[in-house]
């Protein structure tokens, strides 16, 4: 009878182990691989932001946000990857890994991230970024994603595929080498367009229109994302430093 008892109570204690385990293993879902600038974190109970260090481990639910000429990189458990780039604010609001499947999913408040994800044919894997206009699902390995608040998203597919699904449902698929954009919650993606460093402007050709108005036309360039955010930075550095050093006009009349 003591032995049947005493089996017992060691069973239970293997049982408990067992999940304390689990729950310890499931205590963070990102690790901090590599860190450049001023890179700060907190959680929905904290209010203050504090420094990131390289090895830190993340939790559920922590706030990220790099500063100018900033940035960090973090490697999940099931070893994907996401690179957050200057000026930018993402949330880890989701993982989930189990033996068979990763559920990630990544808020994206603004600025720009690189997400690599890692692709077992035993597992399961969802890995999505959502930002206030659209969600990003990451069916391939690798995709550049950009947000800018009031002007959109912009979806860049390195390699693999990518669904990029606006509020009200609408969908897009990304084969490698794509990218499409969605303006606002409920407008559509645009139309796939291949390879991102195309920002060459499409003009439709106009049959009076002679051959050196043509190459004009077929030369002219729009900004891209990239040339927006960079305008948008000076134009707050150029704020700043106004507010620092306020001028004064000098009128002399004579």
């Amino acid at each position: 009878m003591k032995l049947k008892i005493k089996s017992i109570f060691m069973l239970t204690i293997f049982i408990i182990l067992v999940f304390a385990a689990a729950s310890s293993a499931q205590d963070f879902s990102a690790r901090v691989t590599a860190i450049e600038g001023d890179v700060t974190s907190k959680s929905d109970a904290e209010t203050e932001w504090k420094p990131v260090t390289a090895g830190m481990e993340l939790k559920e639910g922590v706030y990220i946000m790099t500063a100018f000429e900033s940035s960090c990189t973090l490697e999940f458990k099931d070893k994907s990857v996401l690179s957050v780039k200057e000026l930018s604010k993402i949330q880890i609001s989701k993982f989930a890994l189990q033996a068979k499947s990763v559920n990630a999913n990544v808020s994206l408040f603004n600025g720009k991230v690189k997400a690599t994800v890692h692709r077992d044919i035993d597992t399961k894997t969802e890995f999505q970024v959502k930002t206030p206009v659209s969600t990003i699902s990451v069916r391939g390995t690798e995709e550049e994603i950009y947000y800018a608040p009031g002007f959109g998203v912009e979806v860049q597919n390195i390699f693999g595929l990518v669904e990029v699904t606006n509020h009200i449902g609408q969908r897009q698929m990304l084969a490698k080498g794509d990218n499409t954009e969605v303006s606002k919650e409920n407008k559509s993606p645009k139309p796939v367009s291949h390879s991102a460093e195309k920002t060459r402007k499409d003009f439709v050709k106009n049959s009076a229109a002679t051959e050196e108005e043509e190459e004009f036309k077929s030369n002219v360039l729009v900004p891209s994302f990239d040339q927006i955010s960079d305008m948008l930075r000076d134009l707050s550095e150029i704020s700043r430093e106004k507010q620092a050093h306020p001028t004064t006009n000098i009128v002399i009349s004579w």
